[in-house]
């Protein structure tokens, strides 16, 4: 009976809600078993490289190559928005040309970048970059890891697009199994590499990291193409100044803030190598994972909402846009409370994670730590909101003066404390002011657009 009322509940909610709820559940299914991997996979790493030395290296040389798949100039958010509009209203000839000048602007940019980096890789002193000793590895080995690694981020620059199409067509759960299968093959591939020496053991890794990191990408692009839009392929024909205009401008703000914040969010590693050690980096990782386990599962129900809040926008919607604002506040209170609430559990978690000898736990880290992932989650709910409406340009000048903060404080207090927690820290202080500015932004405009719509039928 219980069973029947939950089925009739479910078949009782909107288009969006319902989309949205089947995409949050999808997510968890998925996701829950991408954590249960991940609790796996820094075990793995470290028995694989044996050397934390090298281990940081890696993190490292893979933090900083990510950096490159932030340079799409916006386009992948603006094919985003821009096809969930078309998608909306069953505009497939528009969607056909905005997934074709997406991919042809990228498929440029991608040989652009390619050309220059394999042409400065073997130019660059690694060594002195990632702050390791020749002795440990060669500059000659580390040029090579680079130049593997870099192959590997190109091949996703491109590739990738599938996954802001996956989001437009609502589909965020596929996208969430793609990541999943990626984990589990750099898992499979660290269990069943053979040992190797440290140099060795980089190079091989970084060889493995290609293939792991593209091919569910690649199925994912064949199956969507001859699959849901199968009537929307890209082809060179297809390619619309107007269309591809479009993507660009809005992508043009996207692109800045995310640049903006992958300086924020995805070079800690980079710091914390540069103003201390590479073994540092293992330490953060341990406590990072930890803390953003919280995040992680809340920010699964958030990836399919940036998607629907566009749908919301494009019917003109806003009641349903403010009550979904105000339940992900609830939510991310509760999240936020979730992260202070494991403090007192932290050493037992990870002596049984990854035994007694991995490290000891400091608490006054371990409180930055909450902090900054309680502000990982705000910014989080705030954003895929206001991404989803195309506000934000607020975004934009906070994470830009974000950024300068962010170095400001590093170089100051890493060069008075030689702590390397003060790279967290700087993380926090600069997301919660634009969290706070960017809801009010949000509520203003809501209500805003709630005034107009009640005073257009007055008006006619």
């Amino acid at each position: 009976m219980q069973k029947m009322e939950i089925f009739q509940k479910f078949r009782q909610l909107s288009d969006k809600d319902r989309i949205l709820f089947q995409n949050i559940l999808g997510a968890f299914a998925v996701k829950g078993l991408s954590l249960v991997v991940s609790l796996f996979t820094l075990p793995a790493y470290m028995r694989f490289f044996k050397d934390q030395n090298v281990l940081g290296v890696w993190y490292t040389v893979l933090s900083v190559l990510t950096w490159v798949l932030n340079f799409d100039l916006g386009v992948g958010n603006g094919l985003r928005n821009k096809l969930a509009l078309a998608l909306a209203v069953n505009d497939q000839e528009r969607a056909r040309q905005v997934i074709s000048s997406a991919y042809f602007m990228i498929g440029g940019l991608m040989l652009v970048l390619t050309a220059a980096g394999l042409t400065l890789i073997p130019l660059a002193d690694w060594n002195g970059f990632f702050n390791v000793e020749a002795d440990l590895i060669s500059g000659e080995t580390l040029a090579q890891v680079v130049r593997y690694a870099f192959i590997g981020i190109a091949l996703q620059f491109f590739l990738r697009l599938i996954s802001s199409i996956l989001y437009a067509l609502q589909k965020s759960a596929v996208n969430d199994a793609i990541s999943l299968v990626t984990s589990v093959l750099l898992l499979t591939f660290a269990l069943l590499a053979p040992a190797a020496a440290p140099a060795d053991s980089l190079k091989l890794f970084s060889l493995g990291y290609v293939f792991c990191a593209n091919l569910p990408l690649a199925v994912a692009t064949v199956m969507v193409f001859w699959g849901p839009l199968k009537k929307c392929r890209p082809g060179s024909r297809w390619v619309n100044v107007s269309c591809a205009k479009g993507v660009l401008s809005l992508g043009g703000m996207f692109f800045f803030c995310q640049i903006f914040y992958m300086v924020i969010a995805n070079t800690n590693e980079f710091f914390i190598t540069q103003y201390t050690d590479p073994t540092n980096v293992v330490e953060y990782q341990i406590y990072n994972k930890l803390f953003t386990l919280v995040g992680t599962i809340f920010m699964l129900g958030l990836t399919p909402v940036w998607s629907a809040v566009s749908r919301a926008v494009a019917e003109e919607d806003y009641l349903w846009l403010r009550r979904v604002k105000r339940q992900l506040l609830w939510l991310t209170a509760a999240a936020a409370a979730a992260e202070f609430a494991i403090l007192p559990f932290l050493q037992i978690l990870v002596d049984l994670w990854l035994g007694p000898e991995a490290i000891a736990i400091q608490y006054d880290y371990a409180l930055i730590f909450a902090l900054f992932g309680t502000a990982m989650i705000a910014q989080s709910t705030v954003s895929v909101i206001a991404n989803g409406t195309g506000r934000i340009k607020l975004q934009m000048l906070c994470y830009g003066l974000g950024v300068v903060v962010k170095v400001v404080v590093i170089d100051l207090g890493c060069r008075l404390t030689g702590e390397w927690i003060v790279v967290v820290l700087a993380n926090a202080l600069v997301l919660l002011p634009y969290c706070i500015l960017q809801q009010l932004d949000l509520t203003r405009y809501i209500r805003r657009k709630l005034s107009e719509k009640q005073a257009g039928p007055a008006g006619v």
